[in-house]
């Protein structure tokens, strides 16, 4: 029933794979949304930890590449990491977890992409989430068992550093329900630009790895970015600050795409 939408977002679905002295720093999911190959993804995937720095993501070293299904690795530049609020009212600056990534060089080809949505989900909408997950392992662990001396086996391992699992397995695609939602409206006194986004909470949970996927809705359209999957208190005796994983996902709708456009207008 869904066929055309899950084959069109395993093709716009890339792995994003940061690398800094040869040692890679953060892993995730991003999806193109314009067919010159930019993409959104969370801003955590950028940098590899939150809160979001500018330093973790100014570094001239880090290198930032994405793999695409039957592409090769292409390496990307940051058009944008996280968009901060600072209203006078908070004691802390408020990031919203967003980024987004084009290629370092204009590629010839087209690329597929999810039509970018600025929409509000409804309580009850079934949509769709996609990322690369540890759920998915190559057939037989073949990347544990492989011999590293093998020839050509280290042109494979090293492949796999730079996002071709995209090739071995690509993203995990699963249906979710809104179950939860909240509309925040900001006004930022750095920048005097408004603010405005939707956080909502899918009854369906992703694993490590999907992090800055998309969420389509049944017109196969982006209508969110995957954030994070939510977590519960498991709180005990020997450990009183224990959290686990509590099977739903928190994504951040595109609203902030506005802004972010607005301040890149501003600083060009």
């Amino acid at each position: 029933m869904y066929k055309e939408i899950y084959e069109n977002i395993q093709k716009c679905c890339g792995y994003v794979t940061v690398v800094l002295d040869d040692e890679i720093i953060s892993e995730g999911t991003c999806f193109t949304f314009t067919p010159d190959g930019e993409v959104i993804t969370a801003a955590h995937v950028v940098t590899g930890r939150v809160p979001i720095r500018l330093e973790d993501y100014s570094d001239p070293n880090a290198k930032i590449f994405v793999k695409f299904a039957g592409r090769p690795a292409l390496e990307y530049r940051i058009s944008f990491c996280s968009l901060s609020i600072q209203c006078e009212a908070f004691t802390e600056i408020i990031q919203l977890d967003i980024a987004t990534l084009a290629p370092k060089q204009k590629q010839e080809a087209e690329f597929p992409y999810l039509p970018a949505k600025i929409t509000s989900p409804n309580l009850g909408q079934q949509v769709f989430i996609s990322g690369f997950s540890d759920d998915l392992s190559l057939p037989f662990n073949i990347d544990l068992i492989a011999k590293k001396d093998f020839p050509g086996m280290q042109d494979f391992l090293s492949a796999m550093k730079k996002g071709y699992m995209a090739d071995m397995m690509g993203p995990l695609t699963k249906r979710a329900v809104v179950g939860n939602h909240r509309r925040i409206f900001a006004n930022d006194s750095n920048t005097n630009i408004t603010i405005e986004a939707d956080i909502f909470y899918l009854d369906n949970g992703v694993n490590s790895g999907a992090s800055g996927g998309p969420v389509v809705n049944e017109n196969g359209e982006a209508i969110g970015v995957i954030s994070q999957r939510a977590v519960t208190s498991a709180s005990q005796s020997s450990a009183p600050g224990l959290k686990v994983p509590a099977g739903a996902t928190i994504a951040l709708s595109l609203h902030p795409m506005n802004a972010i456009r607005q301040m890149m207008h501003k600083n060009a």
